[in-house]
């Protein structure tokens, strides 16, 4: 039984060093506070949609925004048909993030699920579709989730993720 129990410990801590790992590299690659992200894992998991799609939309986003910006007709059009505005009052670009859960409850609100999906495709990606759980879950279920996974402790410090990400990287050296 002793084994064992020191079995599954030596597991957990493989198991939680490569989440951490996880989290810091998509963190890098997306530009997304780690608490954030660990909020939207969590919080994407119970709506039914992976971290993958939704931070890819949000890239997405970001790129639809700049082509705004750059004066693009289909996308100045699809922020118009939403009522969304992706500058301020000073002419700046917005922050992409309130902006995309903005797009989130604006599709959320639309009937006609044909152009909702159009209009998803043309500002978050080709797999917008796989985004309507989250679209009809809504930015505030979202944010209730995310402080609910802070809550339950799901959410790792960014000292705690450091470290355990450096014993994944030494982890992965050894068994090299």
């Amino acid at each position: 039984a002793a084994i064992a129990a020191g079995k599954a410990l030596v597991d957990m801590t493989r198991e939680g060093a490569a989440y951490a790992d996880g989290v810091l590299t998509e963190s890098t690659v997306t530009g997304i506070a780690t608490d954030k992200l660990q909020e939207y894992m969590y919080a994407a998991e119970l709506v039914d949609v992976s971290t993958e799609t939704l931070t890819k939309s949000m890239a997405k986003n970001i790129k639809s925004m700049k082509s705004a910006a750059d004066g693009s007709k289909s996308y100045v059009e699809a922020y118009e048909r939403l009522g969304i505005a992706i500058t301020d009052a000073n002419g700046e670009m917005r922050d992409s993030d309130e902006v995309y859960w903005e797009i989130i409850d604006a599709l959320g609100k639309m009937e006609n699920e044909t152009e909702r999906d159009a209009l998803g495709m043309t500002l978050l990606g080709k797999s917008a579709q796989e985004l309507n759980p989250l679209i009809e879950a809504g930015a505030q279920r979202m944010q209730e989730l995310g402080k609910q996974a802070q809550e339950a402790g799901y959410v790792l410090g960014e000292d705690a993720l450091q470290a355990y990400g450096k014993l994944d990287d030494q982890l992965q050296y050894l068994s090299v």
